[in-house]
């Protein structure tokens, strides 16, 4: 049973993934007794795709892509055998939990463990920065209305009252096989390029706080409770002008060198807080 895609743009054009910066409230409230809206982190993509991450049964997070196009949940053949999911002889399972960075919860959720060529091809190229591990598609989507402002790092999910069928599979004459194919010339110009077969899984860091432009200045617009900034002493309306010495004129400056940190890794933050300038030092953890 083949259930395949053309999406996630060209083939080739997959490519450079960034770790996103951790994203502060998980949800939001009620919006009345059938609808809940909740905020879910995202980061784009070098080329402009939107990577979340979500904890499988509990386990996790692993790194999965928003594709419209894909019909289904996908989970990486990779990450089911080290969860010990047991899918049919068609590929199929359930999952028990299925958690979305935010506060989506799907409980006994119907997947693929299978890799798509599309997540085959930018972990072959060695250029995502870290492992792909899944793709969320129509049948976990659907249930919910995507609101999506690129000015923001969150995502606005509205659980929906409605429940899609899953896809039946479309025959096309040797399309697996072509695509199979695809996915080994991909491998093929991976090592061509030199490129990194398996590249190495790197946590992005979490610091737990939210920024904005105010008055010209990157501001500290709120700090998670027992988060890591608030650990290290960053309040709401601290002013940021330096990470580790690099002066931090716009948001993207700051998600840019937060981006780089990996849990464990210190940020040095100077930040004006009323006629005091501050050096606070933020040691970033793992977390969901």
């Amino acid at each position: 049973m083949n259930l395949r895609w053309i999406g996630l743009g060209s083939l080739l054009a997959l490519a450079c993934l960034v770790l996103p910066l951790r994203a502060d409230d998980p949800s939001s409230g009620k919006n009345n007794n059938a609808t809940r809206t909740f905020q879910v982190p995202y980061q784009r993509t070098d080329v402009q795709h939107v990577l979340v991450r979500a904890k499988i049964n509990g386990k996790g997070p692993f790194n999965f892509i928003i594709d419209t196009g894909a019909p289904l949940l996908y989970v990486a053949t990779s990450v089911g055998k080290k969860l010990g999911l047991t899918p049919d002889p068609k590929g199929w399972t359930t999952l028990d939990r299925f958690e979305i960075e935010g506060g989506v919860v799907g409980s006994k959720v119907r997947c693929r463990v299978e890799t798509p060529f599309q997540l085959e091809s930018m972990n072959a190229m060695g250029l995502a920065g870290a492992e792909l591990h899944g793709i969320i598609g129509y049948t976990v989507l659907a249930q919910y209305r995507l609101e999506l402002d690129f000015t923001r790092d969150k995502m606005r999910w509205t659980r929906l009252d409605f429940k899609p069928p899953l896809p039946q599979p479309v025959g096309t004459k040797g399309g697996a096989a072509g695509i199979e194919a695809m996915a080994g010339i991909a491998k093929l110009i991976s090592l061509l390029m030199g490129g990194k077969a398996t590249p190495e899984v790197s946590p992005r860091g979490f610091l737990g706080m939210q920024l904005v432009e105010l008055e010209g200045a990157v501001t500290i617009q709120g700090v998670l409770p027992t988060s890591p900034a608030e650990r290290a002493g960053l309040k709401a309306g601290d002013r940021v002008s330096r990470i580790n010495g690099t002066a931090v004129e716009e948001v993207a400056d700051a998600r840019r060198l937060a981006g780089k940190v990996r849990a464990g890794h210190t940020l040095r933050f100077t930040v004006v807080r009323g006629l005091e300038r501050l050096e606070i030092a933020v040691q970033a953890t793992e977390g969901l």
